[in-house]
């Protein structure tokens, strides 16, 4: 690794901020009297996995809409998928809106999208106190202690990958920080970013066991270790990183930003990578769930915890009295409080569905009389996904009237229909699944050979079969296949927060309809005497791309105190 230049204090300072884990309450509740203190956490293992507790904490993310601010005053109400093709929120004051009309800034990049920025870096520093501190516990047995050690280092490269996904190369921190030493230290190249994350991943995933009991689930494995290795390797070979010049040029910080030459061997080690994850799931008893019918597998998989499929879910948050944000911001306004409202399907991702048959489905711009007959013909995930005209929200709701809504369509992926209205519990926030290992799998595999191989078209048809969906016609060229897999990937990643970065990793965002241009919804209509709907495609809204929006800017504060160099164009 190349020595590492210049950062400013407050990067350290957020790194520095354990003080605040002292006072968690929650996790780190002391007798009256009774000082808590770093020496304090690492003189027992009951006191250690207080410490571990409180990193889960800072350190695992939830693409949920949340206004926690026990740990940051910052606070997010929307979900990346508002921000691309996938949906349009039904009020206007959401972060996404910021993103869709170009107005985002570096003023409020941390408060609007990335709000866990500062705790990353605390997170960071607890993984190395930890790392640096294991010995020192008395009587832990040699796995215990190898499991913690895993567990720091993969919640240091999660975060890492977190970081990296957003600005690129940024300051590597592999040790704790002292006020007495040099607090300047600037970005870390992308390509030492990646070795970076890569190393962590492949030594916790030596370390961590493959599962756990039951009552310890959302507790990093190996599989968790092996996902996060495979999805940093498959973004590291995507267009945006893999290549000579970057999406603007930077001039002599154009490492910072992407490797500065094209390698298709990074194809190959993200195929390796997800391989690995799909050899390595039955020792952990992880499978695709196939066992529920073509209608409701795809479902079991994103409304019941704890399911098969799922590698890793975030289980740091329960039973809540703040729920109402997501439920809010996430349920149609025609069933949540007045001023808030949820994310509606926009018909750019609706046209993603093929027919039952594997063919495009026809939506004619004239529009038509036979909206039940269109649906009743698509891939059997969308009415496991979308809440459309006549289904249910919830068996508390009745049918559902898209009548008069904005788009046509509502998200309802997310939301289980078995939470009740008005409550607490939040879902787990799936992390990593399995199905994800299978796509990472065939593009990767697809974009190393010429022609895709028959192990690509496997991992894409066994997604597909669970679904009821045909195997992908044989003999595609590359390109075809792509454009399938990618829509395959849209389609059962949806609404999972992988949208938003697989546009920008594969540079597709100005094409038109993605994340600029035209923007379309369905108006539609009773037909007298009839139990058909008409519906009719109307443009809703054109939004703007800014090719600086391939990466995020850093927060202009940090910029500003000079040791940051700013991703350009910001």
């Amino acid at each position: 690794m190349k020595p590492m230049k210049k950062l400013h204090a407050l990067y350290i300072l957020g790194l520095c901020s354990i003080l605040s884990v002292s006072c968690e309450k929650k996790f780190l509740d002391k007798a009256p009297g009774v000082d808590v203190t770093e020496n304090t956490m690492f003189s027992s293992q009951t006191e250690l996995e207080m410490y571990v507790a409180s990193l889960y904490r800072h350190g695992i993310h939830h693409g949920f809409p949340t206004e926690d601010r026990s740990l940051t005053n910052a606070a997010t109400y929307d979900i990346s998928a508002g921000a691309t093709d996938e949906v349009e929120y039904a009020v206007g004051w959401m972060t996404s809106q910021r993103w869709n009309n170009a107005s985002i800034t570096a003023s409020d990049i941390v408060n609007l999208e990335d709000y866990r920025f500062f705790l990353r870096w605390t997170a960071i520093r607890m993984a190395n106190i930890i790392m640096e501190r294991l010995d020192e516990v008395p009587n832990l047995t040699a796995v215990y202690r190898d499991q913690v050690y895993g567990e720091a280092r993969f919640i240091r490269a999660l975060n890492y990958f977190e970081m990296v996904k957003r600005y690129g190369g940024v300051p590597i921190a592999d040790k704790r920080f002292q006020l007495t030493d040099d607090l300047a230290i600037g970005r870390n190249t992308l390509e030492e970013c990646i070795n970076f994350i890569v190393s962590d991943a492949t030594d916790a995933a030596a370390k961590l066991p493959p599962s756990y009991p039951s009552n310890m689930r959302g507790r990093a494995t190996k599989g968790a270790a092996l996902m996060l290795k495979a999805r940093t390797l498959l973004y590291a070979a995507s267009p945006l990183f893999n290549a000579a010049q970057p999406y603007l040029n930077f001039g002599d910080k154009n490492n910072l930003i992407c490797y500065g030459n094209f390698d298709k061997e990074r194809w190959k080690l993200a195929a390796d990578a997800a391989k690995a994850v799909i050899d390595q799931a039955p020792s952990a008893g992880t499978r695709l769930i196939t066992d529920r019918g073509v209608t409701a597998n795809y479902k079991y998989q994103w409304t019941t915890n704890d399911n098969p499929e799922i590698i890793l879910a975030a289980k740091i948050y329960g039973l809540r009295n703040n729920w109402e944000i997501p439920w809010a911001t996430m349920k149609p306004n025609t069933l949540t409080h007045s001023g808030w409202g949820g994310a509606m399907v926009t018909m750019n991702f609706i046209r993603k569905y093929e027919k039952k048959d594997g063919t495009p489905q026809t939506w004619p711009e004239a529009g038509g009389n036979n909206l039940f007959e269109k649906y009743d013909e698509l891939d059997p995930r969308f009415k496991q996904t979308v809440a459309y005209h006549n289904s249910y929200w919830n068996r508390e709701d009745p049918q559902f009237n898209c009548m008069n809504s904005a788009l046509g369509h509502w998200m309802h992926k997310l939301i289980p229909e078995e939470l009740h209205n008005g409550a607490a519990q939040i879902p787990n926030w799936q992390i990593f699944r399995l199905a994800e290992a299978y796509l990472n799998y065939a593009e990767a595999l697809n974009e190393y050979y010429d022609v895709p191989p028959s192990d690509a078209y496997e991992a894409v048809n066994v997604i597909r079969r669970r679904s009821g969906m045909p195997d992908l016609p044989d003999n595609l060229s590359k390109d075809a296949f792509r454009a399938r897999v990618r829509n395959e990937r849209a389609v059962e990643l949806a609404f999972e927060d992988h949208r938003f970065w697989d546009i920008r990793r594969w540079m597709i965002a100005e094409e038109n309809g993605v994340m600029r241009g035209d923007f379309w919804g369905l108006k539609l209509a009773a037909i007298p005497n009839s139990t058909e709907i008409r519906f009719t495609p109307f443009i809703f809204e054109q939004r703007t791309f800014l090719r600086k929006m391939y990466l995020h800017p850093f927060i202009l504060s940090e910029v500003n105190k000079g040791h940051i160099a700013q991703n350009p164009g910001w």
